[in-house]
């Protein structure tokens, strides 16, 4: 999609706190999340070829107060939008400056919702407390932001047609370690494994060489664990799902706490959810004890004094609650997946 005049590509995150802020140009993704997550808005369904959504009366009404809303703010234009049936995503680009704000723009828009839902019987309030906003700030975000917004009913269908893969599995046991899971958990049981490592300061010719291998060997049906950290790292992983292949990812304070609110909606983002749907993904956060367990800390410390010697530096010990120490950590957790 091509760029609209006078949008800046990226803009600073602070801009946002600045008085009068939002009601200059910009693009944001909003979304209205249906009070306690009631499905009023539609029915998810699928008709062979693609998913779609079902919409209900309020359904509709919402796309009619989408029209009214341009009418009354011809500054504002509608990239993106989607109902579902619990929320529904609208992004909006401010073409040059308002009056009011966008937020401002949006409450109003929310309040042509509610009064249309009050005609059709509904009395209590048909929204969370507040929409959220996520502003345009980096390269490659409106494409993103577009294309999520977009593929939401097929990302949809596929949690539903596959609940156990999007499934959180706390305390999960596996090799004496616990983790919190989700994914694909049959591909801990594959007999063939290479865990991914790369140095920071590799050369582009030795990555290239650790990329082509790791393709070779995945082609060859080995399962490829990373914890994915450093750009090498994150490069091979990269090429391991682009091509389809499967994928352990050891991830650090990657999850929602458990109890917390996001925890129910959770589903992993971007590039990741299509490969957790088709079975190819496994991601693996370890619990606390697992970064206290002295067999882990040792072993992390081992590894720490071993890329001392190699850098002819003199080694010194990192605090074990260190994010440092967790992220070397998370290797050696790999490491010892691979070889049990």
């Amino acid at each position: 999609m091509t760029k609209a005049p006078n949008i800046p590509t990226t803009i600073e995150t602070a801009t946002w706190q600045k008085p009068g802020a939002w009601r200059k140009p910009c693009i944001v993704h909003v979304t209205m999340v249906a009070y306690v997550r009631q499905p009023i808005l539609g029915t998810l369904a699928h008709n062979g070829q693609y998913a779609y959504v079902e919409k209900t009366p309020l359904g509709h009404a919402l796309i009619a107060q989408q029209k009214r809303m341009l009418e009354l703010c011809p500054e504002v234009k509608i990239l993106a939008d989607m109902v579902m049936p619990d929320h529904h995503h609208i992004v909006l680009q401010v073409t040059r400056t308002m009056p009011r704000s966008i937020k401002e723009v949006v409450r109003g828009y929310m309040q042509g919702c509610k009064a249309e839902a009050r005609k059709l019987g509904f009395r209590r309030n048909i929204y969370e407390e507040k929409p959220f906003y996520r502003v345009l700030t980096r390269k490659g975000q409106l494409k993103a932001m577009i294309e999520y917004v977009r593929a939401n009913a097929e990302r949809a269908w596929m949690r539903k047609t596959n609940p156990e893969l999007f499934r959180l599995h706390r305390q999960a046991t596996i090799c004496d370690l616990t983790f919190t899971s989700l994914g694909n958990q049959f591909l801990l049981d594959w007999p063939d494994k290479q865990l991914i490592t790369v140095s920071r300061n590799i050369s582009e010719e030795r990555l290239h060489q650790l990329l082509q291998a790791a393709l070779v060997a995945a082609n060859n049906g080995v399962v490829t664990y990373t914890a994915a950290i450093s750009k090498g790292e994150q490069a091979i992983a990269r090429a391991i799902r682009e091509q389809g292949f499967p994928l352990v990812v050891l991830l650090y304070d990657g999850f929602p706490s458990e109890g917390s609110p996001h925890e129910r909606f959770y589903k992993p983002g971007g590039v990741y959810f299509e490969a957790c749907a088709n079975g190819r993904l496994l991601l693996l956060e370890p619990t606390a004890e697992v970064f206290a367990n002295a067999r882990i800390i040792e072993a992390t410390m081992q590894a720490l004094r071993k890329k001392a010697e190699v850098a002819h530096q003199q080694y010194s010990p990192i605090p074990p609650a260190s994010q440092r120490f967790r992220f070397l950590a998370l290797n050696v957790i790999g490491q010892w997946l691979v070889d049990k």
